[in-house]
């Protein structure tokens, strides 16, 4: 398949010399096919072949201008300038100039900024389990921070002085359960949109074109060219719509401050593994201090600002994504409707 990115010369080629010949072959089969038929209803005087074969001469026509409308769409979608429309609106917008690699971009940054909102999760995840689970012995008897029971058969209580944390678990791990999918929905969108890329979706124009002038597809050929035109046009379109909110979302000081999130997390930092009495009482002594400075956050904890970095990440990696799906499946229910076709929408769900 062709490597080259779309609206370059190398792709319009790939469009001209490959999905129009095979388009035209599929009509003229079709043609073949309709004028056999033609002639077969008026040799045997059979009046119903002949008005399905003037009828898919009109069906041909229709798939031909469905198919100049498409290339027509494409050009004048490659010649959209992001930056003048971001000025319109009077948006910052740093991104690309092409429509179709602003849908790119905005799906790498989501699964970019997906997955660094998974690892500062995870961080602070793995921390307070460790944390809550933390367990120290208090003597009995107690003087400042030793005790007398200590000096006497160890005697005390057995607590857990960081306990309080596991409150965080709950929580963590649910907004660590949404970015994980948010990371791995964007990764399939942005798989569907490369595909869409590299011309498998215009393979469905030529299928589409001889499949609706036969008995019984037209149906299914519709949402073929249904799905041509939608997903290249459509689906794209309303990612480099999102893409131009980018600079205030994948740059918003408050939850990406740097890429190295040197703000969040330092995984050069964990702690010795050391027992005793000494470790235990160190434990309780320090208290705070003790997670802040020593422990695993030597930047301070961010819990509020990690959840929030997941929930943006949800948004970002999953539901605007999701948005552009569904108003390409959409798309493709109304252009079928133009052909004439009613289309099942969960039947075209469960085919994308």
């Amino acid at each position: 398949m062709v490597v080259a990115t779309v609206c370059s010369p190398e792709f319009m080629d790939f469009l001209t010399s490959t999905i129009f010949p095979l388009a035209a072959y599929a009509g003229i089969i079709t043609a073949i096919i309709i004028a056999v038929s033609f002639m077969v209803g008026q040799a045997i005087r059979n009046p119903k072949v002949t008005v399905w074969a003037k009828t898919e001469v009109v069906q041909l026509f229709i798939s031909f201008v469905s198919l100049l409308l498409l290339s027509s769409l494409f050009g004048f979608f490659c010649s959209i300038d992001m930056h003048n429309i971001a000025d319109i609106f009077e948006i910052t917008y740093s991104g690309p100039s092409s429509m179709f690699d602003a849908a790119e971009d905005y799906l790498v940054s989501a699964a970019r900024y997906s997955h660094n909102a998974l690892t500062v999760v995870r961080y602070h995840l793995e921390g307070y389990t460790v944390l809550g689970c933390m367990g120290a012995f208090k003597c009995a008897y107690s003087m400042d921070h030793t005790g007398w029971g200590c000096w006497f058969g160890f005697s005390g209580t057995q607590t857990q002085p960081f306990g309080g944390y596991a409150a965080l678990n709950a929580a963590l791990n649910t907004i660590f359960n949404s970015t994980l999918m948010s990371y791995l929905m964007s990764l399939n969108y942005l798989m569907i949109l490369l595909y869409i890329y590299k011309g498998f979706a215009f393979f469905l124009f030529p299928i589409g074109i001889f499949m609706r002038s036969m008995p019984y597809m037209r149906s299914f050929g519709s949402v073929l060219i249904s799905i041509a035109i939608s997903f290249s046009i459509i689906y794209p379109l309303f990612l480099a719509t999102f893409n131009l909110m980018g600079d205030s979302i994948f740059n918003k000081p408050d939850y990406l401050p740097d890429p190295s999130l040197s703000n969040f997390l330092d995984e050069d930092t964990y702690p010795e593994h050391v027992a005793g009495v000494g470790a235990t009482l160190g434990s309780a002594t320090y208290g705070a201090d003790f997670v802040k400075d020593v422990y695993y956050f030597p930047n301070g904890e961010k819990p509020a600002e990690a959840i929030a970095f997941g929930g943006m990440a949800f948004v970002v990696g999953f539901f605007l994504p999701s948005l552009a799906m569904l108003a390409a499946v959409a798309s493709v229910v109304y252009l079928a409707r133009l052909y004439g076709e009613e289309v099942d929408l969960s039947r075209i769900m469960q085919m994308v």
